[in-house]
Order: structure tokens, then sequence, then C-alpha cells
């Protein structure tokens, strides 16, 4: 449907950031993170309309420039499905400041920058000259008392995790992008994530930054922890400054994780947004769906999205990777995973039957009690997830 030229209706746009691409210009509203991403023509024709060219100046200029008329109920309904569209009288809430954008801006200012790498070469300094405080496995054990030590390292954790998703977020916002907080799944890992999809609305060069923060707030974590524990020692229980060591280890594995990119870490981010992929993960994964359905001869999957020419390209040599990451997690499952944790159940089952003291019988008792809230947890965020994908795929709110 085209509009007749003696048409001067004008449309009031929210506030939109446009961002070359390789495919094209990346459009959308970094405050409710809707995006999608426009040929040239139609993101000129965005601009134009914002300027407050009427709709059919803007119909005429592109059958113009591109040779074909433009169908404009259908263009300016997409525009009022990614909510680019603005009623009269809606006061635009991207124009509303960003909260804690401050604070970003000083946590990542060169004063701040100048404290992390101070504190992380001191602590170098003196892993350097004192074995006892580099990062180790023994570490873990601060307390004979078995049972303390899950139960303290999961409390002691939370503000840690807290910590490094805090610098994701801080990141994002110090650039007035908004950000949320929320528990997720990688594979039978649970996860803490800040959603930054808002950072569509920055060059690509400037959102490195968001997804290595919070390996740096892990890197400070550490020297921090480490110096902490040397300046405890001689100064009450010998525990007190193991737990400090204990907790850097745990921060250390945290940095590890980081490189099992495969899970969609914040490494995972780092390549894909280098390579200039916009979603890598699920191509790889359709690839994959598609290879094993025609390798068992069954009609191929629907693609569920469109994705970029780049992203088509990376899948093919990134889907061996990909196979590979999910082997590992698996075998070291069922080669260490389910075999000690068979051990601890069959450890707890017997104190239960008798035997034991009522320490012990409190030890199994918490342990008992931790492990069936990391399960339940696990199963509400597996299945929040797919009641979630559900709706998305019948076209309802989630």
């Amino acid at each position: 449907m085209t509009v007749a030229s003696s048409d001067s209706t004008t449309v009031r746009l929210h506030k939109l950031t446009m961002i070359p691409e390789d495919d094209g210009v990346m459009v959308g509203r970094s405050d409710i993170a809707s995006y999608a991403v426009f040929p040239e023509e139609g993101a000129q024709a965005l601009r134009m309309l914002d300027s407050g060219v009427p709709v059919s100046d803007v119909a005429t200029w592109y059958e113009e420039t591109c040779g074909e008329p433009l169908d404009v109920e259908d263009f300016l309904e997409v525009l009022g499905e990614l909510g680019f569209l603005r009623a009269e009288g809606e006061d635009d809430p991207a124009a509303v400041p960003v909260r804690w954008q401050r604070l970003g801006r000083w946590t990542f200012s060169w004063p701040a920058w100048l404290c992390y790498a101070a504190l992380i070469g001191a602590a170098i300094v003196v892993m350097v000259r004192d074995r006892s405080l580099r990062p180790s496995y023994h570490a873990v054990f601060f307390t004979d008392h078995l049972s303390l030590i899950p139960i303290t390292l999961t409390v002691v954790q939370i503000p840690c995790i807290l910590v490094h998703e805090g610098f994701h977020a801080l990141s994002g916002r110090r650039l007035g992008l908004p950000s949320t907080l929320t528990i997720s799944r990688r594979l039978y890992y649970l996860v803490a994530e800040t959603r930054l999809d808002s950072l569509f609305s920055v060059e690509r060069r400037r959102r490195y930054l968001p997804f290595v923060a919070g390996m740096l707030a892990d890197a400070v974590l550490v020297a921090g922890m480490t110096l902490l524990s040397l300046a405890l020692r001689g100064h009450g229980p010998a525990w007190w400054s193991a737990l400090f060591l204990a907790v850097a280890f745990t921060c250390v594995m945290r940095l590890i994780w980081q490189f099992m990119f495969y899970l969609e870490t914040d490494l995972y981010y780092v390549l894909a947004n280098a390579l200039r992929c916009s979603d890598l993960q699920n191509a790889t994964r359709f690839q994959l769906r598609a290879l094993l359905r025609r390798l068992l001869r069954r009609t191929p999957p629907e693609p569920t999205a469109d994705w970029s020419d780049r992203d088509r390209a990376t899948a093919r040599w990134y889907a061996p990777l990909l196979v590979a990451g999910y082997g590992f997690s698996i075998a070291s499952l069922l080669w260490a995973g389910i075999p000690t944790t068979a051990h601890f159940w069959s450890q707890i089952t017997d104190r239960f039957r008798g035997g034991t003291t009522t320490s012990g019988l409190l030890d199994a008792a918490s342990f008992v009690g931790l492990t069936s809230l990391q399960i339940g947890l696990l199963l509400y965020v597996t299945l929040r997830d797919r009641r979630a994908r559900k709706a998305t795929n019948q076209g309802e709110p989630s």
C-alpha cells in the first residue's frame, strides 16, 4: 500500500540508535532493548520521519531511490511492533536518565583504574614472594568442619557474584544503558547474568569493556582477598585468614569458567563481537540440528531467526568447538560429578541410618538442605526458561 503525495501525515518516533553493521544498520530503542537490522535506505527513511518529513514524502523518496514503492502500511506496522512509534502526548522513556550512571563513570575512571592496577600488582608481588598465598585448591579446606566449607563458601560467594555482575551493569550504565540481573542456566550450571541487550545501541569497539568488566571485578577480588589474608595473619583465629584465601580461590575458578566460551560466558561475547556476529551461538545450534536431522534422513528444521551471512559462515567452524565443549562438560559430569555426588549421598545415607553422633547428623542434614536448594533452583530456572520459550513461540507475552 502506498500513500498519496497529498498526504501530509507525520509520525513521532521514540529516541532511536543507529549503528552501522556489515549487513545493514542496527536500529533500536535501548530503554526496552528492541532492535532490528534495517537496510541503509530503511534507516534513512526513519531519519527522515524522525525529522518531521511527511510519510508521503518519505514514500516518494524511497521509490525514487530504490526503484520500487514503499509499503507504508507494512513499514509502520513493523515500527509499531518494535515499539518505535510514539503516541501523541506519550513521553519518551529514553529521555529519562539511567540510574547509577555517575557511579558507573567513577568505577571506570582513570583514578579507579590506577587503584585496580596497584591492588593487582601488589597481590602479584606477595604471591611471588609467598607460595602459600598463591591460588590452590588446598585453600578451600580452611576448616576441619567439612559441612561448613560448602555452606560458608556458598554464602560468601553471593556478594562476590554481585560485585562481578555489578561491574557488568555499571560498565553499561556509564554509557547510559539500562541493565537487569537475572538467574539463568548453562547446560547443568546455574549462573547469574546481567542482561545488557542495549549494547546493540553502541559501536562494537565500546562493547568490550561491558563484556570483560566482570572478569576485572574477579581479578580485583582475588587481589583484595589475598592481601587481606596476608594482613590478618597472626591476628585472631587462623581460619579467619584462611577463609579469605578460600574466597580468592573461588574467584579464580570463576575467571577460569569464563574460558568455557561454548557456555556463552563473558569471553564468548568478546569473541562474537570481534568476529562481528550478532547471534553466533543460536546460528550454530541451528546448523547442528539441521545436520543431525539430515543424517537421520528427517526433514530439516525451519529457521527460527534471520541470521546474518557472517553468523552462518562463522557457525561452520564454530560448530566443532561447540560440540567439543559440550562433550567436555558432559564427560566431566560423568567422570567426576556424578561419582562424587553418589559418594557424598552414600555417606549421608549411612549417617541417617545410624552409627553417628548428633553433630554428624547435623552435618548430613546441612548437606541435604543445601543440595536440595541448589537442585530446586536449577529445576525452577529450567521450567521458567522453557515456559518463556513456549510463550514466545506462540506469540504470547512471557
